[in-house]
C-alpha cells in the first residue's frame, strides 16, 4: 500500500507509544536517500529508518540492520552533532499531509536547554529531511534545493522554513455536494482516483481497497456512490484525527 497520509497518521500514532521520552544514541547515513536514529525508549534500543527515496519514501521502525558507512556524509555529521543525547518530547503531522516533525530537546554549547525539530517530508520526488533551531531557521538538510535551480522554496542553511504549499483540499471540511461537484469536475473514471487527486492525504490504492473492502464499487459515479464514498472516507478520516487528538 502507499505510504499516504493515512499510513502516515498510523505510524505517528505508533511511534508515539513507542520512543517519546527516548534518547538518542546513534544516527548514520547508509546511502544518500536514508537516515538511519538508534533511541534508547523504555528500556529497549529501538532503530528508526527515515527513507526518501522518491518512490520508496518511508518513515517505520526497523530489525534490519545496514552498514554503517566508513565515510560519514555531511548532513550525518550534523545530526550527529545537534541530536546525540538528545530527547523525543513530541511526534506529529499536520492533519493529514505526510510531513512529520519529531521534537527533541537537547542542549547547546553553553549548556542551555533548547528544541530542535527534525522534519521528514514524504513527498516523492520533493521528499526531504530538515532540521531546523527552535526560531524554525534551517540549520541543514539532507537536499538542499534552491529557486535559482527551478526549485518551489530555498531549503538552505540559515533560511527560515517554509513548508511545502498544499494545494489539494481538506477532505473532513467537506460538504457532500463539494465533495460531489469536486469529483464529477475532475473527470476521471474511478471515485479513488478523484479523491486522491483532489484532497489531502489519500492514494489512489488505499482508497480504492477501502471502497471495494466494503462492496461501494469505485468504477460507478453514481450519486448513489459517491454519497457511500463520501460518508465512508469522511468516517475513516474523522476516526484518525480523534485517534491522535487523544494522543
Amino acid at each position: 500500500m502507499a505510504f499516504d497520509g493515512i499510513v502516515c497518521s498510523a505510524v505517528v500514532a505508533e511511534l508515539n507509544t513507542l520512543i517519546l521520552e527516548g534518547k538518542i544514541n546513534k544516527i548514520f547515513e547508509p546511502n544518500k536517500n536514508e537516515i538511519i536514529v538508534g533511541i534508547y525508549s523504555k528500556g529497549k534500543n529501538l532503530t528508526l529508518n527515515i527513507n526518501i527515496d522518491p518512490v520508496n519514501y518511508r518513515i517505520n521502525l526497523t530489525t534490519h540492520s545496514k552498514p554503517n558507512p566508513k565515510n560519514v556524509y555531511n548532513f550525518c555529521m550534523v545530526l550527529r552533532k545537534h541530536l546525540t543525547g538528545g530527547t523525543i518530547k513530541k511526534v506529529y503531522m499536520n492533519e493529514l499531509d505526510r510531513i512529520i516533525y519529531i521534537d527533541i530537546d537537547c542542549y547547546n554549547e553553553l549548556n542551555d536547554h533548547i528544541t530542535k525539530t527534525l522534519i521528514i517530508e514524504l513527498m516523492g520526488k520533493h521528499s526531504n529531511i530538515i532540521l531546523i533551531n527552535s526560531d524554525g531557521i534551517i540549520i541543514d538538510s539532507l537536499r538542499h534545493l534552491n529557486k535559482l535551480d527551478n526549485s518551489l522554496r530555498d531549503i538552505l542553511p540559515g533560511y527560515k522554513y517554509i513548508e511545502i504549499e498544499n494545494t489539494k483540499l481538506d477532505f473532513q471540511s467537506s460538504t457532500f455536494d463539494s465533495f460531489y461537484n469536486t469529483t464529477k469536475e475532475n473527470n476521471v473514471s474511478k471515485i479513488s482516483s478523484a479523491i486522491s487527486n483532489c484532497f489531502t492525504g489519500f492514494s489512489k490504492s488505499g482508497v480504492s481497497y477501502t471502497l471495494n473492502s466494503l462492496n461501494i464499487k469505485d468504477d460507478v459515479l453514481s450519486l448513489y456512490t459517491h454519497l457511500r464514498a463520501h460518508e465512508t472516507v469522511l468516517d475513516l478520516v474523522c476516526r484518525l484525527l480523534l485517534e491522535k487528538k487523544k494522543k
